[in-house]
C-alpha cells in the first residue's frame, strides 16, 4: 500500500535484519466503521519510460539483504495464500515477465493458482489499477522469495469487507502462510470478524496502514501478526516515515501478546505493528503500465510471508515473542523505532535499545 503523491528513488542494498519490532505505536485510533472500498491502495508510480526494469532492488538484494535462501527450492511443499480483490487478467504473464527478467524459475501449473473467493474460476471483474498492480506485486515478489512454494492468489468479488474476508477464509484453510496487503479502518464490530483469520497452523500476516499514527483492520487482528515499514539504504536501515500503525481502539491483546501491548503503551489492547521490513524500492511488472517501481507496507507484508514459508515455521505473535521460531537477537544498529514511539524517533545507541526487543528471521538449514 503506498501513499499517493509519494516519488521513489533508487536505493542500494544495505545489510538489515528483518527487524521484529515486538510492540506497536502508542498513537490514537482511527475510524469507528469500515470504508468502502478497503484502503489496499498501492498509488504505484513509475520511473521514467523504458525498455528495461528500474534500477532498484534485485530479489537477489533483497535476498542477502535479509539473509534470505537464495535456493531455488526456497519455500518447498508450503503453500502461501495471497488475499486481494478484483481480477489481474494478464498475472501469469505478469509473473512470467518478471521471472525471465530476474532469471527465476518458471512458475507456471501447480506453482501458481488463481481462484475466486469461493474456490472457483468464476473471476471478478478486472481490477481498478491500483488493485492489479498490488496483485502483481505480491505474486511476483512471493515466488521471487519463496521459489518452489505453491502460489495461490485468492480473488475476492470486490474490495468490500464480507467479500475479502469470504477470501480470507478460503486462504487460510487451503494454505499455511496468509498475506493481505489490504486494510479497512477500525470498526466498533471487527472484533466479531475474527474467524477467518483463527485457522490452527496458519500464519496470518497483514499490511499497517501507510499514514502515520493511523491503524487498520485486519492488521489490528490478534492472531494476525501486523507488519511495518522501514527503508534500505547502502548506509542501512532508515524509518519509512509514512509507515503508520499504532493501538488498536477495539482489540484486546492476546493473553501471550499483552506484555507487548503494555510496553507500548497500549494497556490491554493490541498494538501494531508486530514486525516490520523494507517498503521502497521495489520493481513491479504490470502489463499495463510495464516496469514499475513500487513502494508500500504491501511489499513488507509479502516479503514476511515469503520468508515464513521459506523457514517452514508457524509464525505468530505469540510465537515471536515466545522465541519458539528460529530468531536471532539484534544488538546492535540503526533500527526502526515502533514499540516506544513515533516512527521517526531513532534508537542510536545500544542503551536506546535495552527496552525494545528486536528479532529476525533466520535461515533454517
Amino acid at each position: 500500500m503506498v501513499p499517493k503523491n509519494r516519488k521513489f528513488r533508487s536505493a542500494a542494498a544495505g545489510s538489515l535484519a528483518l527487524v521484529v519490532a515486538l510492540g506497536g505505536l502508542a498513537l490514537s485510533p482511527a475510524t469507528s466503521k469500515p470504508a468502502s472500498p478497503a484502503l489496499a491502495q498501492p498509488a504505484i508510480r513509475s520511473e521514467p519510460a523504458a525498455t528495461t526494469q528500474p534500477a532498484e532492488f534485485a530479489p537477489a538484494m533483497i535476498q542477502a539483504s535479509y539473509g534470505l535462501s537464495s535456493s531455488a527450492y526456497a519455500g518447498a511443499g508450503q503453500t502461501i495464500a495471497i488475499v486481494d480483490a478484483f481480477d489481474n487478467p494478464n498475472v501469469a504473464y505478469d509473473l512470467a515477465v518478471f521471472d525471465a527478467y530476474w532469471g527465476l524459475p518458471v512458475c507456471g501449473s501447480p506453482c501458481f493458482t488463481k481462484v475466486d473467493q469461493d474456490g472457483g474460476t468464476d473471476y471478478p471483474s478486472p481490477a481498478p489499477l491500483n488493485w492489479s498492480v498490488e496483485i502483481a506485486l505480491d505474486v511476483e515478489w512471493a515466488h521471487a522469495i519463496a521459489p518452489d512454494a505453491h502460489i495461490m492468489l485468492v480473488e475476492a468479488t470486490n474490495s468490500s469487507l464480507s467479500n475479502l474476508l469470504a477470501a480470507e477464509q478460503y486462504a487460510g484453510a487451503h494454505a499455511r502462510y496468509v498475506s493481505n496487503s489490504w486494510g479497512f479502518p477500525e470498526f466498533s464490530g471487527e472484533t466479531a470478524d475474527g474467524g477467518p483469520f483463527s485457522d490452527p497452523g496458519v500464519s496470518y500476516f497483514a499490511a499497517v496502514d501507510d499514514s502515520p499514527g493511523q491503524t487498520q483492520y485486519p492488521a489490528t487482528v490478534p492472531s494476525v501478526v501486523s507488519v511495518g515499514a522501514s527503508e534500505l539504504t547502502s548506509s542501512g536501515p532508515i524509518p519509512w516515515t509514512s509507515g503508520g500503525g499504532g493501538c488498536s481502539a477495539y482489540e484486546l491483546a492476546s493473553s501471550g501478546d499483552a506484555r507487548v501491548a503494555s510496553q507500548a503503551g497500549c494497556s490491554d489492547n493490541q498494538s501494531t505493528p508486530e514486525v516490520s521490513a523494507d517498503a521502497v524500492g521495489i520493481p513491479v511488472f504490470d502489463a499495463v503500465s510495464g516496469w514499475l517501481v513500487t513502494a508500500g507496507t504491501s511489499f513488507a507484508t509479502i516479503l514476511w510471508a515469503a520468508a515464513a514459508a521459506d523457514s517452514g515455521q508457524l509464525v505468530t505473535n505469540e510465537a515471536i515473542v515466545s522465541g519458539s521460531i528460529p530468531l536471532h537477537p539484534v544488538t546492535g544498529g540503526t533500527l526502526l523505532r515502533t514499540g516506544l514511539g513515533g516512527l521517526a524517533a531513532m534508537p542510536r545507541s545500544f542503551s536506546e535499545l535495552v527496552n525494545m526487543d528486536f528479532a529476525e528471521i533466520g535461515t533454517v538449514t
